[in-house]
C-alpha cells in the first residue's frame, strides 16, 4: 500500500493515516513497516489500536551529523528515545506510548529532519503489514451461522467484519476484524494449496468446498487492495424441490420436453441456478434420460435416481462451455445442461445441440425475456444474424426471466417473465426480427406474463408489498396501468 504526505505532515502524521489504512484494507497488524526512500519506520503491538510497544525510525544522516548532537537533540524533547548511528545510518527507538499520545511525538520529527540527509517532507510511502493479530477465525463455524440464519450468501474481506446477505441485504456479522493473514487461511481451508496460488497469480478463482451436513459453497476469490477476499455463496446439499419455488407451471412443463432450447434469465443472485438444479431434480425423478451438465463450478451435486446424470465442471473436465458442448453431442445425451451462455461458440454450440433434438438448459444475465432474444442474436457478426434468427426461432421452448422479491413475513418470492416458443406468433416475431411484437404476445397470451403483470398478482394476493412489487416492473407509472388494466389495443402496456 503507498500513502503520500504532504509539505507539513510529520512522519507521525504518516504512521497514524497509514495505519489506519492498513486496518481498513487488511486487518489489525501486530507488526508494520514504512518506507520512504532511505528511510524505515517499523512497530510492533499487541493492540496496535490502543498502544504501540515499540517504534523504531532508521534513516541516513547528513555526512556532518555526529551521535552526539543527536542524542542532545533528542534530549530536549524530554521523551525518552534512544539513538544508535552505524556506517551512516542513525536508528531512534522510541519508547512505548499511547496511540492518542502521537501528536505529542513531532518533536522527535523535527530532530530527524535536522539531521536527515535527505527530507521525508511531501514523499511517498510504502506500507506493508508483516503480521496480524492471532484470531479465533473458524470459517466452517461461521458457515453453520450463516445456514441457521438462511442466508444466502457470506463476503470475507481482509480489514472488515464479515457481511452475510438475508432476504438480498447485506448484514455485517458480529465477529472481530478478518485480517490478511485469516483470509490466506479460510482460502487454503476451503480450497488448499492449488487455489491459493491460482488465486494469488491469476488475481480470481472460483472452486467448490462441500460442508458436510451443511452443504456446498460456491467460492469466488478475488484480490482486494493486495489482501485476498472471498465472495461465498451457500448451495444446499439437495436441490429444493421444484415445487416449492413459486415458479409457473410452464417450468415444470418444459422438464417433459424433448428437444429445444429453455432458458433462465437475470442478474447474480435472482436464482438462475436454484431454478436449474431443481429442473434436472424434478427430471431426474421423473424420467429415465441421461443428463450432462457443464458448470464453472459445480453448484447443486445430483445423485442419479431414475435418470444418469455426468457433471462436468470446466477446468478440471473440459476446457470450456463450448467444447464440452460440442462434444455432449456423442456422449448419448437426452438433456444438456450449460452454465452459462456467455460466448459466440457457446451459444452456437447450444443452438446446434437444440436443433439436434436435444434438450438444452442454460442460463443468460439479461433483465428481460425480450433482451435475452436480443442479446442471444446480436452476439453474432450482422452477416449471420438472419440464420441465427431463424435458428432461435425454431428452436427456442422458453425464457423465463427472474427477479427475487421480499415477501411479507421474511423470505424471498420469484417475480417472473415468461416467454414461450414454439407458436408461430413467436416464432414470426423474432424470425422477422420484430422483437417489440413480444411484448405484447406476452402480455395478452394466457400462459405468457409480463414482469409487470406478476408483479401487480404478487401484490393482489397480499404476497408482497407494493413498494417491492413497483421495484420490479418498468416503473412506479407501469405498475399502476397494469392495476388498471389499460393496455393498447395490441396487448402492450401504454407508456
Amino acid at each position: 500500500m503507498f500513502i503520500g504526505s504532504k509539505t507539513d505532515s510529520t512522519i507521525f502524521n504518516v504512521f497514524e493515516i497509514g495505519l489506519e489504512s492498513l486496518i481498513r484494507e487488511m486487518g489489525m497488524p501486530t507488526a508494520v513497516k514504512f518506507a520512504a526512500g532511505k528511510t524505515t519506520m517499523t512497530a510492533k503491538a499487541a493492540d496496535i489500536m490502543k498502544r504501540v510497544d515499540q517504534l523504531q525510525v532508521k534513516f541516513k544522516v547528513k555526512e556532518d551529523a555526529t551521535l552526539e548532537a543527536i542524542r542532545a537533540s533528542l534530549e530536549e524533547t524530554r521523551i525518552q528515545c534512544r539513538a544508535e548511528l552505524k556506517e551512516g545510518k542513525c536508528t531512534i527507538t522510541v519508547p512505548p506510548f499511547e496511540v492518542s499520545q502521537v501528536p505529542r511525538l513531532a518533536a522527535i520529527d523535527a530532530v530527524i529532519e535536522t539531521y536527515i540527509s535527505e527530507s521525508l517532507r511531501s514523499m511517498t510511502w510504502n506500507l506493508t503489514a508483516q503480521s496480524f493479530v492471532k484470531s479465533d477465525f473458524n470459517i466452517n463455524m461461521l458457515i453453520e451461522t450463516m445456514e441457521k440464519l438462511g442466508a444466502s450468501d457470506i463476503h470475507l474481506r481482509a480489514g472488515n467484519r464479515p457481511f452475510i446477505r438475508l432476504d438480498g441485504d447485506l448484514t455485517p456479522m458480529e465477529y472481530g476484524i478478518v485480517s490478511a493473514d485469516d483470509m490466506r487461511q479460510v482460502v487454503l481451508e476451503l480450497g488448499g494449496e492449488a487455489e491459493l496460488n491460482l488465486l494469488q497469480t491469476e488475481k480470481e478463482s472460483s472452486f467448490q468446498y462441500h460442508a458436510a451436513g451443511v452443504g456446498y459453497l460456491r467460492c469466488s476469490g478475488y484480490i482486494k487492495t493486495g489482501a485476498l477476499a472471498l465472495a461465498i455463496r451457500l448451495i444446499p446439499e439437495s436441490p429444493i424441490p421444484l415445487n416449492k419455488l413459486d415458479l409457473p407451471k410452464v417450468v415444470e412443463d418444459m422438464c417433459w420436453k424433448h428437444r429445444g432450447l429453455f432458458l433462465v434469465c437475470g442478474v447474480t443472485g435472482s436464482g438462475k441456478s436454484t431454478t436449474l438444479a431443481a429442473m434436472v431434480d424434478f427430471i431426474n425423478e421423473n424420467r429415465q434420460l441421461h443428463i450432462i451438465t457443464t458448470e464453472d463450478p459445480i453448484e447443486f451435486v445430483y445423485k442419479d435416481k431414475k435418470s444418469l446424470i455426468s457433471q462436468r465442471m470446466v477446468g478440471r473436465d473440459t476446457f470450456s462451455f463450448a467444447n464440452a458442448l460440442r462434444g455432449a453431442l456423442r456422449e448419448d445425451p437426452d438433456v444438456i445442461l450449460v452454465g452459462e451462455m456467455r460466448d459466440v461458440d457457446t451459444i452456437r454450440a447450444g443452438l446446434s445441440a437444440a436443433e439436434t433434438g436435444h434438450m438444452v438448459f442454460s442460463t443468460l444475465h439479461t433483465t428481460t425475456a425480450v433482451d435475452t432474444v436480443n442479446r442471444i442474436i446480436s452476439y453474432f457478426p450482422p452477416s449471420e444474424r438472419d440464420l441465427i434468427r431463424q435458428e432461435v426461432a425454431y428452436t427456442l421452448m422458453a425464457v423465463v426471466c427472474q427477479r427475487l422479491l421480499k415477501r411479507k413475513g421474511g423470505g424471498r418470492i420469484p417475480c417472473v417473465e415468461v416467454l414461450i416458443g414454439g407458436r408461430p406468433i413467436v416464432r414470426d416475431a423474432i424470425e422477422e426480427g420484430d422483437l417489440d411484437k413480444l411484448f405484447g404476445i406476452m402480455e395478452q397470451d394466457s400462459d405468457m406474463q409480463s414482469f409487470d403483470q406478476y408483479a401487480v398478482e404478487l401484490y393482489k394476493n397480499d404476497i408482497v408489498e407494493r413498494d417491492e412489487a413497483i421495484s420490479a416492473c418498468m416503473d412506479a407509472e407501469a405498475f399502476e396501468r397494469v392495476m388498471s388494466g389499460i393496455m393498447t389495443s395490441g396487448g402492450k402496456l401504454l407508456k
